[in-house]
């Protein structure tokens, strides 16, 4: 029984690690390619996920999150990157992760 445990735990730990493996990775590889990615500097690469990329030629990210916030990008007529945050566990009653607009309160 202990051993079904020990292995257990490594195969998580393998996983957990293989997860942050390929975010870092793909944002890494974003960050090389695509012009306009980034990164929040609240954030780091291996814990930012970008939720929701734009569905154009473009290849940025149009929301996403790490442990500690929701991120949502807003493109200026001038084509600066502004983003918005939200820290996890003060979402507002209308809070929806897709749309920044209902991350404040009324």
């Amino acid at each position: 029984m202990k051993s079904k445990i020990i292995v257990f735990g490594i195969i998580f730990a393998s996983l957990t690690m293989f997860k942050s493996c390929v975010r870092s990775c793909s944002n890494g590889w974003c960050l090389l390619t695509e012009n306009g990615y980034f990164i929040p500097q609240e954030s780091s690469i291996s814990r930012f996920e970008a939720t929701k990329m734009n569905e154009g030629s473009g290849g940025w990210w149009l929301y996403g999150e790490d442990n500690k916030y929701y991120y949502g990008l807003n493109i200026e007529p001038d084509y600066s990157p502004k983003y918005f945050k939200l820290q996890k566990g003060k979402e507002p009653d209308n809070f929806d992760k897709f749309d920044y607009h209902t991350w404040e309160k009324e």
